[in-house]
């Protein structure tokens, strides 16, 4: 029996669903690839692309990864695979892609029997921008595939997702990350033996994406990442040991800009929904801390009510933050709502 899309880690759903449009010659000419940043959906086109122009089809895996037009795929070589995306900084995708798309769709393919169209951040695409695509998806020639990457389908045109069957790529496991990077990584080993606690630290900080856990063995990534962490930890420890004068060490540690104070707050988000969890059960997956153990003890100390309204006045913070209010006094007005100091 073929074995499609090896490169794949778990996933099995959307990699059966694909590999069976592909052998009943049923491929839709449009795709939502729907997953959080290192899920594996630019991983999951470019084996799309290689599975549907694999010149050895009839092998036991598809693709084979060996044949030119696998390897011309996943060397990035290939003009008919085109990826687009956000340009310029800017923070969304303008309809000038959608224009250039349908000025480029009528060219057949240069060395492919598909082109591609591969559109990274669909989902903060302008909806003039989505309206403007929709001409093309509707009525593509038959060589003309587009995938759609993105983080939050809703975000998308009603019109658009009619078009395109939605695959979501699922968070990972600890024991499936942890045997990937094991198996696929000298230093993911040496990590595990010699600093146990940093490795499990990396699984927890990798939030199930197998391409986030495999940056974090970067040693200055992962020091980042971890003071991060570190700085969300500090806020449930404040809120275990109110202490007046630490409320504006804290607000400074979340730092000054309006994006890094929002990433930071959504991480102490993660930890309190760890802990709220806790309170009912504990068979149930961490999303923040690497040990159930740590996290049993913390929750142990805060009720289920003031965990409620520390999430609460975070949201509202976050809320306020991303509508320009002034930063300052949105802060001292979360640290007293989630009642830091006595």
């Amino acid at each position: 029996m073929k074995k499609y899309f090896s490169d794949i880690v778990a996933n099995d759903t959307v990699k059966t669903r694909l590999s069976g449009d592909i052998r009943d010659s049923k491929l839709s000419h449009a795709f939502i690839l729907e997953g959080e940043d290192g899920s594996g959906r630019h991983t999951l086109a470019t084996s799309l692309a290689a599975a549907i122009c694999c010149a050895r089809n009839g092998g036991d895996t598809v693709p084979c990864k060996g044949c030119p037009s696998c390897k011309k795929i996943f060397a990035g070589k290939s003009p008919d695979i085109i990826s687009l995306g956000i340009t310029d900084d800017k923070a969304t995708i303008g309809i000038d892609t959608a224009r250039f798309i349908k000025g480029d769709i009528h060219i057949a393919p240069n060395d492919l029997p598909i082109k591609m169209y591969i559109i990274d951040d669909a989902d903060k695409m302008t909806h003039q921008a989505q309206n403007a695509l929709l001409l093309s998806l509707e009525e593509p020639p038959s060589y003309v595939i587009f995938v759609l990457i993105c983080k939050d389908s809703t975000a998308l045109l009603e019109t658009i997702r009619s078009r395109a069957p939605i695959y979501r790529l699922e968070k990972l496991s600890y024991a499936q990350i942890s045997d990937y990077l094991v198996g696929n990584f000298k230093k993911a080993g040496e990590l595990l033996r010699d600093e146990p606690e940093s490795f499990r630290e990396l699984i927890a900080s990798s939030s199930g994406t197998l391409g986030r856990a495999i940056a974090l063995l970067d040693d200055k990534q992962r020091a980042k990442e971890f003071a991060e962490r570190q700085i969300a930890k500090d806020f449930i420890e404040l809120s275990l040991n109110r202490s007046k004068s630490k409320i504006f060490d804290m607000m400074a540690s979340l730092g000054k800009k309006r994006p890094e104070i929002c990433e930071r707050l959504s991480l102490i988000q993660y930890a309190i929904r760890d802990l709220v969890m806790l309170k009912k059960s504990d068979a149930g997956e961490l999303i923040f801390y690497s040990s159930i153990e740590e996290a049993a003890e913390i929750s142990a100390k805060i009720t289920l009510e003031r965990l409620i309204d520390m999430h609460d006045a975070i949201k509202v913070a976050s809320d306020d933050l991303r509508s320009n209010s002034n930063v300052k006094l949105t802060l001292l007005s979360m640290m007293y709502s989630c009642k830091l100091a006595d």
